[in-house]
């Protein structure tokens, strides 16, 4: 691309901000849509994107992550998983040149915007850079002096959630715009203020896979809701959970490891808490309901319904918040003594969650338990049955 053609190529800087934060750092030009979403100008051409992640060491996170490259990579991954012609694909740790117009997909933490300031209340900006109709290099930059943590749930006045943020400055790389800024008033991660939402929601999604299209696994959502997504019933998952006992013991060969949560609790508790998630709640909400019912009291409402269509599950990483939470609670507030298990903390979450999600998306308990253990043999997981 020649200078000239740099110079013409941009079309915007576009910040995410805190509520009291200006929206635009530059003008935009973009397409509101008769959906819950707004599109900027042009699209990638379908195939890949490579984001060069050049973020820097931290210490361990909030919400488990190691680095901010691995929650980078989560929030990829979450809109990998909802569109079908068009992939993100990483470089960790890149050390290629960052510059505006460079044709290279910078992502970083900076003082500045290629020497312009942040303004007050910017947390993010992304650049977008256009050749005709194709988008062509799509950099993020995350504000340096701001202090950032990566969790779930609601906002906290201590430190700004880098994963959220990176989840809506990765929307705008694909070509989504702020549809609050065009008079939609909706619960989107695209919308211009930071917010509690910590999760893509269905007009999200909607407009990612309206540009490049629906997966399988994530199918367009609809205009209506559902109703509240109901999960099987708990002998079934208790069933599930005592195989995987033996898988563990007899299949892997895995030794012992020490838990205050026995099976029961465990599957209860769980089932509950993904209950909660795939029904519209945050995980602070998941876990305070949780919490309502283990002291006794009656189970809360859920927050909402999801939309027809496949039920997703959230994050893996805040599953296993919530069973760390939960062995905390067997241990030190109930005062159950520690009993052996074969399955680690980190399998038992992962595959209880797999398991409900093949029985929540139409599979029998039959067809989820082999699912599951075709997973745990190493083999790709098999499709969903609805």
């Amino acid at each position: 691309m020649s200078a000239s053609d740099r110079r013409a190529g941009r079309v915007a800087w576009l910040a995410a901000t805190t509520a009291a934060g200006c929206a635009l750092l530059a003008t935009m030009l973009t397409v509101p849509a008769a959906s819950g979403f707004a599109f900027l100008s042009g699209r990638w051409p379908d195939g890949s994107i490579t984001m060069h992640l050049q973020l820097g060491t931290s210490g361990r996170l909030s919400d488990g992550s190691e680095s901010w490259g691995q929650s980078a990579e989560s929030a990829l991954a979450a809109w990998n998983q909802t569109i079908t012609r068009l992939q993100f694909q990483i470089v960790r740790d890149s050390t290629a040149p960052s510059g505006d117009g460079n044709g290279v997909n910078n992502v970083f933490f900076g003082n500045d915007i290629y020497g312009m300031a942040f303004d007050d209340g910017v947390v993010a900006v992304t650049t977008s850079w256009l050749r005709r109709s194709s988008r062509t290099e799509a950099d993020v930059i995350f504000n340096g002096a701001r202090t950032w943590d990566s969790y779930s749930g609601s906002l906290k006045r201590t430190a700004m959630d880098f994963h959220r943020v990176a989840l809506h400055e990765f929307g705008h790389v694909l070509g989504l715009d702020h549809p609050d800024d065009h008079g939609q008033a909706l619960s989107a991660i695209m919308n211009s203020h930071i917010s509690d939402l910590d999760r893509l929601a269905r007009d999200d999604i909607g407009g990612a896979q309206e540009l490049y299209g629906a997966t399988a696994a994530a199918p367009m959502p609809t205009s209506g809701t559902g109703s509240p997504v109901a999960f099987p019933p708990r002998d079934e998952s208790l069933d599930f959970r005592q195989q995987l006992e033996v898988k563990y013991r007899d299949g892997l060969g895995r030794g012992t490891t020490a838990t205050s949560v026995d099976n029961e609790g465990d599957v209860v508790w769980t089932q509950e808490y993904l209950r909660y998630r795939v029904n519209q709640c945050t995980h602070a909400q998941a876990l305070d309901r949780v919490s309502v019912q283990i002291a006794g009291g009656a189970p809360p409402s859920v927050c909402g319904s999801v939309p027809r269509g496949q039920v997703l599950f959230p994050p893996r990483n805040d599953a296993a918040q919530f069973r760390v939470a939960l062995e905390a609670t067997y241990r030190d507030v109930l005062g159950r003594a520690p009993i052996t298990t074969y399955v680690d903390q980190e399998g038992d979450i992962v595959w209880l969650q797999e398991y409900l999600r093949y029985r929540v998306n139409g599979c029998g308990h039959g067809v989820a338990v082999q699912s599951v253990f075709v997973q745990v043999d190493g083999a790709p997981p098999p499709a969903l049955c609805r």
